[in-house]
């Protein structure tokens, strides 16, 4: 099935582009509208391609890899107009990357199972196994009862990927207990949603939903 998808969606992929990037109407709406200098991205912690269509060359898959994306063959899409236009060309040629690695990785993909683990009870059994067996039904809660899970350091830890939006991180201070003593989400529309008042200056009442919709906010992200 992904494979089927690979080969069909270029040609979906050259429709929508051609309807819209040809589109007298929807690039006179969009073009050198809530414009975002590289420098305003920068000092207001934009992540992704906000920041990426206004010339920021950052992306965390390339810049800091995790998983299996360093031993992947893919462009960083950038722009230089930080207007909405920009913001729409990056995330369409970031369509065409994305397809370069879901075509690397499924090629790649080594065969077997999906979870291997050395003595089969580190990680959580099959849902059929836990429903019809009492040994299922024992294993699932041995692994997730707290007094059975492995201690943590004392320590803290920042990670973070590269979602569609940006830089999503999580920031976690641990006691030594199983739960977090302090965790802290570092979503990106927040930090993007902090820039809509600077990035609509000067529009007119009709361009805020097209600035809005450009930076892509997540709602739940904003409940802070």
């Amino acid at each position: 099935m992904v494979r089927d998808f690979c080969k069909t969606f270029p040609r979906a992929y050259r429709d929508f582009a051609g309807l819209v990037m040809k589109n007298r109407i929807f690039v006179e709406r969009t073009r050198d509208v809530g414009v975002l200098s590289k420098a305003d991205a920068i000092a207001g912690g934009a992540t992704g391609p906000v920041a990426r269509a206004s010339g920021v060359e950052r992306d965390l898959r390339r810049d800091e890899p995790y998983l299996a994306y360093n031993d992947l063959d893919f462009d960083v899409c950038c722009a230089q107009g930080g207007d909405c236009y920009a913001r729409f060309q990056v995330r369409m040629m970031e369509m065409l990357e994305s397809l370069k690695i879901i075509e690397q990785a499924i090629e790649n993909l080594p065969s077997g199972p999906v979870f291997i683990s050395g003595t089969g009870k580190e990680g959580l059994p099959d849902k059929t196994e836990v429903y019809r067996s009492i040994e299922g039904l024992i294993h699932h809660f041995e692994n997730i009862m707290p007094n059975r899970q492995m201690p943590s350091p004392k320590e803290s830890y920042y990670g973070a990927t590269e979602s569609p939006n940006g830089e999503l991180g999580y920031y976690i201070v641990s006691d030594g207990d199983f739960k977090a003593y302090r965790a802290r989400t570092r979503p990106p529309s927040v930090l993007h949603f902090s820039l809509f008042n600077r990035m609509i200056r000067g529009c007119m009442l009709s361009d805020v939903a097209a600035v809005l919709g450009s930076i892509n906010i997540i709602a739940a992200e904003l409940d802070r």
